[in-house]
């Protein structure tokens, strides 16, 4: 999905390419007898105050999350990750796997307030021209845009790069209908429609104003960012039914343990556990039993820029990769709440290849590669610094990477950042040796593989290693093509397998996602795309009734 700034905050021509995966989500159950209740405020707190509001330039979680209660696509993921209808009531594709047609709902409206006042286009109906409109904006020529992955519709990277007036391959062809035209057939398209950054805006905005004063379809409106809070209001036109509850907060705290003591206080409707508790809570007959846990489909990684000495060097990352534990800084750091990364796929995921053999701790092998690579001993290798973003998880894994890199000889520096600098110094290539993690925007080995790997994301893209592989590069064209699936995952592991030999990141570990919920809590579920695809809207609060109704 999106990088993710801290461990655990920060998807087929439709479901067919899912297969038999499971994407472990879990939920809360609640009682047969229970009904929801209309109601209440549900806070949710961050670890960052970085947060974008225009969807065409989402790139983070976080944002991702509060954005996707403003904004409705043409489709959207369900919690068992499938593609499901949102503002589009219907849709075809055509026997080439060419051309989509999409037929919208005709009952979604804007919001016909924001921030108190009444907005630009009053309310009214969505149609195709705003869907038009939506991906002109989120296609147009800037920086910094999510446009490269609908490159694959016609025309659009001509459109984006400044050499097209048009989208050759979108157009309205009625007042609620939209069709797009795909370059050639491309499997997971749908499933780009259910990304954050397709989400339909009214033609009547433009992107200040949306900065300024976001304005969708979704189930909650804008209120106000108060200080360090976004407030979000409950949207009582929504097309689907207004929410159950009345408000959702999002205050900005950036200590986990403090935001772990306002959970406990009460103030705050869920958190995520921080390691330090994990065990504690696990032991705790009624904290347990208020705990979600889930695997997430993301990786944690330590970039290397390929072109730039001494990374440049294949010997020098296999040694990186071999030096550091992953499995003790699995148990010591995170309590075991992860598993190590054998490779880029993770475990329950489309591709997932279990004998894919990976790296794992050998102080012999990295001392031998890196005396090969003109190190002994690490004698003469040059200064480096690894950045990370402000978090304590990546502080305390720091601290055991650099253990296992003096035991090879080098000395490595730390340089913490805040999120926002850590990304845009990566994005510039400024961070040569660096702490990134990513998580799913579509399950399909394209959204992790291509994203990440391939030539043309360099500079452009999530291709922050700077890999280039003239093989890796067929075998992923050749895959994203393809419209059989088991001959797609086959072309995947073979890229997964060259990458790993060639070690562009340490490989350290696959997520899991931990959340400690209140008593009154009913509604929330979590599945492997991450909290991110929160639904905030099928969430409610059951009133206490006793003191015992309280943690």
């Amino acid at each position: 999905m999106y990088p993710f700034l801290c461990r655990i905050t920060c998807v087929l021509a439709l479901l067919v390419f899912l297969g038999g995966c499971s994407n472990d989500q879990v939920q809360i159950d609640k009682k047969a007898d229970e009904k929801p209740v209309r109601g209440g405020v549900y806070r949710r707190a961050f670890a960052d105050s970085y947060i974008v509001l225009d969807p065409a330039m989402i790139k983070d979680s976080n944002s991702h999350e509060v954005c996707r209660q403003l904004y409705d696509g043409l489709v959207e993921f369900d919690n068992d990750a499938r593609v499901v209808p949102a503002l589009a009531s219907t849709w075809k594709i055509s026997d080439d796997k060419l051309t989509y047609t999409f037929t919208l709902r005709e009952d979604a409206s804007f919001h016909s307030q924001a921030g108190g006042q009444p907005t630009r286009n009053g309310g009214r109906k969505v149609t195709a021209a705003d869907v038009v409109f939506s991906f002109r904006h989120l296609l147009k020529p800037r920086e910094d845009s999510q446009a490269s992955f609908f490159w694959v519709i016609k025309g659009a990277r001509a459109f984006t790069e400044g050499k097209a007036a048009d989208i050759e391959g979108l157009r309205a062809i009625g007042s609620h209908t939209v069709e797009f035209v795909l370059e050639k057939p491309f499997a997971p398209f749908v499933s780009l429609l259910a990304m954050i950054n397709a989400g339909v805006i009214p033609h009547e905005d433009s992107e200040t104003g949306l900065d300024k004063l976001p304005v969708g379809t979704g189930p909650f409106r804008w209120v106000e960012k108060a200080s360090d809070t976004i407030i979000l209001e409950a949207n009582p036109d929504y097309f689907r039914g207004r929410p159950w509850l009345d408000r959702l907060e999002f205050p900005v705290i950036t200590d986990e343990e403090t935001r772990f003591a306002e959970f406990m206080a009460g103030r705050l409707s869920h958190v995520d556990v921080p390691d330090s508790k994990y065990r504690s809570i696990r032991q705790d007959a009624k904290l347990a039993a208020n705990l979600l846990e889930s695997n997430l489909w993301g990786i944690n990684y330590l970039g290397m820029s390929m072109a730039k000495p001494p990374f440049n060097d294949p010997l020098v990352r296999k040694a990186f990769n071999y030096a550091i534990d992953r499995d003790t800084i699995v148990k010591l750091v995170l309590n075991d709440r992860a598993a190590p990364a054998n490779g880029v796929l993770p475990p329950g995921f489309p591709g997932h290849d279990d004998a894919l053999a990976g790296y794992v701790y050998d102080l012999a092998k990295a001392r031998a590669l890196l005396a090969e690579a003109g190190y002994p001993e690490g004698k003469g290798f040059p200064d480096i610094e690894l950045q990370y973003n402000r978090d304590p998880i990546h502080a305390r894994t720091a601290e055991f990477v650099l253990a296992n890199l003096r035991d090879i000889g080098i000395s490595c520096n730390v340089k913490e950042v805040d999120f926002g600098e850590h990304l845009s110094s990566i994005e510039k290539g400024a961070a040569p040796f660096f702490r990134m993690g990513w998580t799913v925007d579509y399950p399909d080995p394209d959204s992790f593989l291509y994203t990440l790997f391939h030539s043309s994301n360099i500079g452009v893209g999530y291709n922050f290693s700077g890999f280039k592989n003239a093989e890796v590069d067929a075998l992923l064209d050749k895959a994203r093509f393809e419209t059989e699936m088991s001959r797609r995952v086959e072309l995947y592991r073979q890229a997964e397998k060259l990458i790993v030999e060639e070690a562009p990141w340490v490989f350290m570990y696959f997520y899991t996602v931990h959340v400690l919920y209140q008593p009154q809590v009913r509604g929330l579920s979590l599945s492997a795309m991450g909290e991110s695809l929160l639904q905030y809207r099928h969430i409610w609060l059951q009133p206490a009734k006793t003191p015992a109704d309280k943690l």
